[in-house]
């Protein structure tokens, strides 16, 4: 096991009273390089507690990003032997635990929060829902919230912020982790979490390195108590001299000298990243002889799934494989991004360790989105200036790079208040919350409307999209829009909630609320599953093309 690992369950203390056991009070806050096992620790605490819970909490809820890290903890979870449970949106029925009572829960960002703030995602046809159930088990529960640096801006931020001091206030613990956060986000995260015993645990190569520039104090070799503003907290260093590769890094500037690197290293594992979708498929046709494999998040879910576990010499992808996909590469070309995305992507550089060396090509592109312009831009002057001194595989090494070039996230503060009200009133309900998305359509940065061109069987079928894409491309009707649906008959009694997908159209005015709306039809009810596209915008070799 990893040495920060064992330090995380070292401090959490659970002793065995024979009844349940008794771990710290405590909350944790964990830099760890990327591919260091942040998933292990999850699994290591959800097997303690299968056999007897602990006094502080009775299940653990592990958070992520995004669906594909949610499978990939599953398919840890079940090598393990685990018993756990999925949540999010059209989760299979067998896995699924809409309430969040599982003991050992796997969920995305937007579900959890959603549950938090009294929209019972496992009760979407009533008003009223057992919207306290979920809240109970999240109360109940040691809450993991995974990757938190992806929920640095906008609704996301504000959210992530509202959750963690609303669990601080009624004492639930938690683990934050995140292998590129910056000080400014771990800091504000700390306020939050006033009164609370908190640990911000950091993997170093020598001890010091985790509290450069930080209000610290040192009490013993790798410990320091330290304030933010005048909250208090811990920091403890893990001393852990890992081998890691020595990255090359160099500059490209045009794409013919992207092509020619690829062409150059064909024999070599090579992967191609790419800020955009269209992009990426641009490439791969240039390289098409060469018989690449293009991933991208415009591809049946299934299909996706499939291309990700074929083995290719030359991947050419976008963001959608910096988290949750264990892939690795012998080369890599990435398109400039900010600090933060370039080493999720160099965690796909050899992260089977196959090699003791590197080559990393940033591709000086000229083009910034989806990203903010001043970060791309001083990430890549950093880098130049500072290639042959840093490693992209150690935090602590980067770390200094990130707190320059991340801007500190800003938070909406009519929105923290409203979420507060919600949160903290006992007589608010999920209309509370559904005047709120009205407003602000998502607790998260985005909102996603799934679409396909056949009638689904399973998620596998699904495309997820932007809402509003999704819209512009989805077949119309008159005055309507054509939608698969999953349709419920509240006299119909199963052993399971089976999904009964049918075809129907649909009159949408506001996609963002109208796609979590529940429709009325007589007796029956239904919501959106899927808009429906047409079958020709759609091919398994290049996903979905959208119309001209």
């Amino acid at each position: 096991m990893r040495k920060g690992i064992q330090k995380v369950l070292d401090i959490l203390n659970c002793r065995d009273n024979s009844i349940y056991y008794e771990c710290e009070d405590v909350n944790f806050i964990l830099t760890f390089p990327t591919g260091y096992g942040k998933t292990t620790l999850s699994l290591e605490i959800a097997q303690m507690i299968d056999l007897k819970p602990t006094q502080n909490f009775s299940r653990l809820i592990h958070v992520v990003p995004t669906r594909s890290l949610a499978r990939d903890i599953q398919n840890s979870a079940f090598e393990r032997g685990l018993r756990f449970a999925v949540q999010y949106s059209f989760t299979p029925s067998h896995i699924k635990s809409p309430l969040f009572l599982a003991k050992f829960i796997i969920t995305t960002y937007d579900s959890f929060l959603l549950n938090l703030y009294k929209a019972s995602i496992g009760e979407p046809f009533s008003h009223h829902g057992h919207y306290d159930l979920p809240r109970f088990g999240i109360y109940t529960s040691l809450v993991h919230f995974d990757e938190f640096h992806l929920m640095n801006e906008g609704n996301s931020w504000t959210s992530l912020l509202g959750a963690v001091r609303h669990l601080s206030k009624v004492g639930v613990n938690m683990i934050l982790s995140s292998a590129t956060p910056s000080r400014s986000v771990e800091e504000e995260l700390i306020r939050m979490m006033e009164n609370r015993k908190v640990v911000r645990l950091a993997v170093v190569n020598e001890y010091g390195e985790s509290v450069k520039n930080r209000n610290c104090v040192k009490v013993s070799e790798g410990y320091y108590e330290c304030k933010v503003g005048s909250v208090k907290y811990t920091s403890v260093e893990v001393e852990d001299k890992m081998k890691v590769p020595n990255i090359n890094i160099n500059f490209l500037d045009e794409e013919d000298e992207v092509l020619g690197v690829v062409r150059r290293n064909k024999d070599k594992k090579i992967m191609v990243i790419v800020n955009t979708v269209d992009k990426a498929i641009m490439l791969y046709e240039k390289l098409r002889d060469l018989s690449p494999c293009l991933v991208h998040s415009r591809f049946k879910i299934g299909d996706r799934d499939e291309k990700l576990r074929k083995e290719c010499n030359i991947i050419i992808a976008t963001q959608v494989i910096e988290v949750g996909v264990n892939i690795s590469s012998e080369m890599m070309i990435t398109e400039q991004a900010p600090i933060t995305s370039i080493v999720q992507r160099v965690g796909r550089l050899l992260r089977d360790k196959e090699k003791d060396k590197g080559e990393l090509y940033i591709w000086k592109s000229g083009n910034y989105y989806p990203y903010d312009k001043d970060e791309v831009e001083n990430t890549v002057k950093e880098l130049e200036g500072k290639k042959n001194d840093i490693s992209l595989k150690l935090p602590l090494s980067y770390g200094e790079i990130v707190d320059r070039v991340v801007k500190p996230p800003r938070g909406d503060l009519n929105l923290l208040k409203e979420l507060d009200n919600i949160a903290e009133n006992l007589f608010a309900t999920k209309g509370d919350l559904e005047k709120l998305l009205d407003r602000y359509c998502s607790l998260t940065n985005s909102y996603v409307i799934n679409v396909a061109y056949d009638t689904p069987a399973s998620e596998r079928d699904l495309i997820p999209l932007d809402g509003d894409l999704a819209l512009k491309i989805a077949v119309k009707g008159n005055d309507c829009v054509y939608a698969y649906v999953e349709e419920y008959m509240p006299e119909k009694k199963v052993e399971l909630d089976k999904v009964n997908v049918r075809e129907t159209c649909v009159e949408i005015t506001k996609p963002c609320r109208d796609y979590r709306k529940v429709f009325h039809d007589e007796d029956k009810r239904y919501i959106i599953y899927a808009l429906k596209i047409d079958k020709e915008l759609y091919n398994e070799e290049t996903g979905l093309r959208l119309k001209k």
